[in-house]
């Protein structure tokens, strides 16, 4: 076994050779001596401890072991220019590492990022989802879109305008089970939105207090799936009309009492103090709190930039 890799210029020479098909010709490629030439490819035959080619009167005729050889090389470099060639078109390049709680991300910023890549086309985004929080500084996530998670000290909180928890429902099923008070939600199938900032009994404590609640219904531990059951008219939610932006604009979902909820600032962006001064993170942060402001307009569609 060789110790270490042979150096970068034996194997280009060893490439012109082979492409060549002699030393001279090789050294009028790389402009060098026949000699030099010969000089490295006898120091790469002892390093690798076999022949690479045979020499025959002013002609070198390869092994089977140069042409296998020449062939996984030629594949390397290959794959070396390739990849010199994509850091190369990304240089200048600014990109965005942003982590957000998984609906916020489905329900609501995915649909409108084309506004913020249409507003800064030089900024390049990446997406990451999950409930846990990110670990700014550590995993390379420069902003979290966290949900109902206490802020670190170390970190800028901006939070998002006031959203409210309210029943949700398909106009199918509200008409199915005619849905008319807050008292007929003992008739129907409660879908329980898990990680939600306020469950049923506390709604129901507040404007139907004398109602005994149905204890049927399906459990889902993401927003975004509690509400796509609802809007296939399985049951009744409780969850944020800032979630629900979507499906309410476009009538698959319903508040069948009305806007009877229960208000909470429950998502909040967050990135670090030492960042404060990072043009992507000001821009970012910038363009949410403008697009809160306007959260009932829906995503738009907007031109590539």
């Amino acid at each position: 076994m060789i110790g270490g890799m042979p150096p970068l210029q034996w194997l280009m020479t060893f490439r012109c050779v082979m492409e060549a098909g002699s030393f001279v010709g090789a050294a009028k490629l790389l402009n060098l001596t026949p000699s030099a030439i010969s000089h490295q490819m006898r120091a790469l035959e002892g390093m690798l401890g076999r022949p690479l080619f045979l020499r025959v009167k002013r002609r070198v005729v390869p092994t089977e072991d140069a042409l296998t050889y020449s062939a996984s090389i030629g594949e390397s470099f290959a794959r070396l220019m390739t990849a010199t060639n994509r850091v190369a078109a990304g240089a200048g390049v600014r990109r965005l590492p942003i982590h957000a709680a998984p609906s916020f991300a489905a329900l609501w910023l995915v649909p409108r990022l084309g506004q913020f890549l249409h507003e800064h086309p030089s900024i390049d985004v990446a997406i990451f989802a999950g409930h846990e929080p990110a670990r700014l500084g550590q995993d390379g996530i420069l902003i979290d879109i966290q949900y109902a998670r206490p802020v670190p000290e170390d970190c800028v909180s901006v939070p998002f305008a006031q959203e409210s928890i309210v029943p949700l429902a398909s106009a199918a099923f509200i008409a199915r089970h005619r849905l008319k008070t807050p008292a007929d939600i003992n008739r129907v199938p409660l879908i329980h939105s898990l990680r939600c900032v306020v469950q049923w009994d506390q709604w129901s404590a507040r404007y139907a207090p004398s109602v005994a609640l149905n204890r049927r219904g399906p459990q889902f531990d993401r927003a975004h799936l509690a509400l796509a059951v609802a809007a296939d008219g399985l049951g009744l939610a409780l969850e944020s009309d800032l979630q629900a932006h979507a499906l309410l604009d476009r009538g698959e979902l319903v508040m069948p009492f009305g806007p009877l909820g229960i208000e909470a600032v429950a998502h909040r962006l967050i990135y670090r103090r030492a960042d404060e001064k990072n043009p992507e993170i000001m821009a970012f942060v910038e363009w949410l709190t403008r697009t809160m402001d306007d959260r009932w307009k829906p995503a738009s569609r907007w031109p590539a930039a």
